[in-house]
């Protein structure tokens, strides 16, 4: 492992080595773990074990949640007294897993519930009287929202007016004064002293279900449900470290071997063998056929297969999904295009674009890929009437939901978090926003962007990161947000052989020498350079699934023939 930074020039971007670190407060590790562990804020050997091993400490006592208690003796009197409990979710992801979530747990525990999930055009996120009205006239006299309702004063008002009370459970900040309600559960509410607060929509609800079921059920509370919970934190792009990672990790664990006629089903229409779920599984197959169903009719048709029993329709919904999700792809690759020509070709901090007729279901989809390719916060918007409707998407160092707060006076209605965002305001607003919205941009991530910076964690061949090394790796899995996978270079490596891949030719596979062993890599949507014997390669260590066989593979971010000038920082 080199300790020398230096800037690489990539075919796609520049990369930074990253400063070495001192491993001995985390030997007996090998360097290189203790190295990407000291990174990730690991200083001692017991924070290092907690997380390599997904200890049991890092999931938090609900009991120390702000109402938690108030929250179950209200469940436990609606039971005593045969109330009907509403429970009231949100149309992306989280919000559908964390409303089927709910709906499982309360009728284990012996509720009768109904569910209800607004439109997202017609109804817009989080409580509406409409709605409220009509689980009151159903008989509902508890609603308990997911992932929404620490803004609606207003609306839990008038919820009370109608003699139903509301449980809130929300990962949100509250802008305002806080809901009159039974009970608020929420890890960033100003009085919580909870010990993890970046808990997702569904995390919230899988909390107040271990408060109402443990005592009654023991360890078998969480069955059926972490899973879910492992959709929810992954599609809301929540960081995969504390008690979101232990959420994941036993998630993927319940995934693999699902009893859940509707999970099984999206794992097959999504052709991924169930004992090979992971995290990409999650978010690159299961999670955009869940948030599909929202972003093109309504949320309804995957709340309701993943709460069905019956198998003809699990496979009746499950198609449906995969329809929608088939149209919402062509969808976002030509909002892309269009979005993509609306971007300066000196791109500012902050990119914020649209046009009236964009579809609202995909403007969150194209930001996050336009974030992604110019490296910088996005927000792109579509029109509701006339109002202007943009979701957001983040770059390092920027918090959508922080810089939102900043410009609350030209905004009708936002919420959101770090990395993902939303917010409505008129279209004379508009411009005053986005001159606000660059200059927070501008202190926190340049007044220009120049061309997009990535890091790499540390110098290693690929040979010098097999035995107790890649034992540790994979113990650092699940990756994602707040923990990424490792991102390695390698100097110099000999390429034996380079071919194209996919029907149009988009990707590359390489054979390459290392160590005196030959290794696959492979690159998506980066052409190879004819001709090139020796590279520098940025890559991932990668476990591929192949006719039921584990292969490790590299799977390459960038490259540089070898030789070409590099940068000493």
């Amino acid at each position: 492992m080199s300790s020398a930074p230096a800037l690489l020039i990539g075919k796609r971007q520049h990369w930074r080595v990253a400063e070495p670190t001192d491993p001995s407060p985390l030997s007996p590790l090998p360097a290189v773990i203790a190295h990407l562990l000291r990174r990730r804020g690991i200083h001692d050997v017991d924070e290092a074990r907690d997380f390599l091993n997904v200890s049991d400490s890092l999931f938090e006592d609900p009991d120390t949640l702000p109402d938690i208690e108030r929250a179950a003796g209200r469940l436990a009197s609606a039971r005593r007294d045969g109330e009907t409990v509403a429970v009231y979710g949100d149309f992306d992801a989280d919000g559908v897993t964390g409303t089927a979530l709910l709906v499982k747990a309360l009728r284990r525990y012996g509720l009768r519930t109904l569910h209800y999930i607004p439109h997202r055009v017609s109804e817009g996120h989080g409580l509406n009287r409409g709605a409220i009205a009509t689980l009151h006239e159903r008989g509902a006299s508890l609603i308990v929202t997911v992932d929404c309702g620490v803004t609606n004063a207003e609306e839990t008002a008038y919820a009370g007016s109608l003699g139903v009370d509301v449980i809130i459970t929300d990962h949100h900040l509250a802008t305002a004064a806080l809901p009159r309600s039974v009970a608020i559960i929420n890890p960033r509410a100003p009085h919580s002293t909870y010990g993890f607060d970046h808990l997702t929509g569904v995390g919230m609800t899988l909390k107040l279900a271990q408060a109402v079921l443990r005592p009654e059920f023991g360890e078998e509370w969480r069955t059926g449900l972490m899973e879910l919970a492992a959709i929810g934190t992954i599609t809301d792009m929540a960081p995969l470290f504390g008690e979101n990672r232990y959420i994941v990790h036993h998630g993927i664990r319940d995934l693999q071997r699902t009893g859940s006629v509707g999970l099984r089903a999206l794992l097959d229409v999504a052709r991924v063998t169930p004992e090979y779920a992971n995290v990409e599984t999650l978010g690159f197959a299961i999670g955009p056929r869940i948030n599909a169903a929202g972003r093109l009719d309504h949320a309804d048709t995957a709340l309701d297969l993943l709460l069905t029993d019956d198998e003809a329709r699990a496979a009746e919904l499950v198609r449906q999904l995969d329809d929608y999700n088939t149209q919402r792809r062509a969808l976002t690759d030509e909002t892309l295009e269009r979005a993509r020509a609306l971007v300066p070709a000196q791109v500012p901090p902050l990119i914020l674009v649209g046009e009236p007729d964009f579809n609202p279901g995909v403007v969150g989809l194209v930001a996050g890929r336009l974030a992604e390719e110019f490296g910088a916060p996005t927000a792109v918007y579509a029109m509701d009437g006339e109002q202007v409707m943009a979701s957001c998407r983040s770059a390092p160092s920027f918090h959508w939901a922080d810089a939102l707060a900043q410009c609350e006076g030209l905004l009708f209605q936002f919420g959101g978090h770090a990395q993902a965002a939303g917010f409505r305001c008129s279209m004379d607003a508009l411009p005053e926003l986005q001159e606000r919205l660059v200059s927070i941009a501008a202190e926190r991530v340049g007044a220009v962007l120049s061309m997009r910076e990535g890091v790499v964690d540390a110098e290693a061949q690929p040979h010098e990161l097999m035995g107790p090394a890649f034992q540790s790796l994979r113990r650092m899995e699940p990756f994602g947000i707040g923990n990424p996978a490792p991102v390695f270079l390698a100097r110099g490596v000999e390429v034996l052989r380079a071919s194209e891949m996919g029907a149009e030719g988009k990707h590359f596979r390489l054979n390459v020498r290392s160590g005196g062993a030959v290794w696959e890599a492979v690159a998506f949507n980066q052409q190879w350079e004819s001709g090139v014997g020796q590279a520098d390669l940025v890559y991932t260590l990668d476990v591929d699934h192949w006719n039921g066989e584990e292969r490790l593979r590299m799977t390459l971010r960038d490259y540089a023939p070898s030789g070409r000038p590099r940068l000493a920082l």
